[in-house]
């Protein structure tokens, strides 16, 4: 008995805090002191009971008037008169604001419902790639894991990158940039962007985190202990270098020492720096731009079907690597059967750390062996 006793009252207890902390409390506040007004009123001026007294003033407030009961004084009338218009415009007010509190407490119950679950999903996550930033680096190294099907979560503190981000991993929203950049035809690409956050990771399938990954609670959560690499693309080359040294540091204290990294340096001049960080490569987006540059203008055919390969939707052909450990179906095969069974052409292979480039098409392949190929994606 004394249990139960116990378990009510903590019951009660919790119930009177959740209500505590909820945004109704400033509304019955007021309804308890307008029925405590109202039944003192009343038993002073009618010289009812307190319970008659509390009867009135409810049937008062709820406007149901039985008229069982009702002043007979004229004091106690002109109160009615005003308690009653008080009282409705009162009740009005509370249940219109109490509709709002309710609206939005299922609204955060939702949202809270949802980031449970993303977060749930990244919980289960191993050899995944962990995208620190959602710059144009960043959402275009995110585009490409996408387009392979390997799988990543993205870490951006800024929600307005965030977004762009997954907009620009929205097929839809693609498809409707590039016909308009091809063709300058009108395309009404303001559906997309006016979708959330949550709109755009659910119909691309994306799980983000709206977080800062220089902290290293937001990489742990990330799982960088199961990842199997992490790119920095932060614009901020400070902040590529914090999350290189945190990522090569958690990767040894957490038992996940080949943990890959590469990081992206905007100024070519941090590129040792991010290097001695612990970056396993370190990409300088200006040297690649200005690269891409001297092609388009040197060598415009060869620079077309690169940027064919790289940004036609419809087709999924890339250079690569294959570990021939991971295909050893392929051991003792020439370069040239790869080409005709498998559509890899081989432009180079590393071999004993060195690189042969352009091997003929009798070269056979060994066990140890990584070609550098350049097809479609193997699954």
């Amino acid at each position: 008995m004394l249990t139960w006793i116990v378990a009510s009252i903590s019951s009660v207890l919790g119930e009177v805090k959740q209500l505590h902390r909820s945004s109704l409390l400033p509304l019955l506040l007021p309804f308890l002191l307008l029925i405590l007004i109202g039944t003192v009123v009343y038993s002073i001026l009618e010289e009812w009971t307190l319970f008659d007294s509390l009867y009135a003033t409810i049937i008062t407030i709820t406007t149901v008037g039985y008229g069982d009961l009702s002043p007979q004084s004229q004091s106690g009338r002109i109160f009615a008169i005003f308690f009653t218009l008080f009282a409705i415009g009162l009740a009005g007010y509370a249940i219109s604001s109490a509709a709002a509190v309710l609206f939005e407490t299922q609204q955060q119950n939702r949202e809270k419902r949802k980031f449970e679950r993303r977060m749930n999903e990244i919980s289960k996550l191993s050899d995944h790639i962990i995208v620190c930033g959602g710059s144009i680096i960043g959402n275009r190294a995110a585009g490409e894991f996408k387009r392979r099907q390997f799988p990543f979560v993205i870490i951006e503190p800024d929600e307005e990158k965030l977004k762009r981000a997954l907009l620009w991993m929205h097929e839809s929203y693609v498809d409707k940039r590039i016909r308009h950049y091809e063709s300058l035809e009108e395309v009404d690409w303001s559906i997309e962007e006016r979708m959330s956050i949550d709109e755009l990771a659910r119909d691309t399938g994306i799980l983000y985190m709206l977080e800062d990954p220089t902290e290293e609670q937001q990489l742990r959560t990330a799982g960088v202990h199961r990842a199997y690499g992490i790119v920095a693309a932060m614009e901020d080359d400070r902040d590529n270098t914090t999350i290189i040294l945190s990522a090569r540091d958690m990767g040894k204290r957490l038992n996940n020492p080949k943990l890959r990294i590469v990081g992206s340096a905007g100024d070519e001049m941090n590129m040792h720096t991010l290097y001695l960080a612990g970056a396993d490569r370190v990409v300088s987006p200006n040297i690649m731009g200005g690269f891409n540059l001297a092609s388009n203008m040197l060598d415009h055919d060869a620079a077309e079907f690169w940027d064919n390969m790289l940004f036609q939707q419809s087709q999924n052909l890339r250079f690569g690597d294959m570990h021939v450990r991971d295909y050893p179906d392929i051991v003792g095969w020439t370069a040239d059967e790869l080409r005709q069974k498998l559509a890899q052409l081989v432009i180079a292979i590393r071999r004993n750390g060195e690189f042969r480039h352009m091997p003929a098409p009798e070269e056979v392949i060994h066990a140890d062996d990584v070609l550098i190929v350049i097809g479609n994606n193997l699954k």
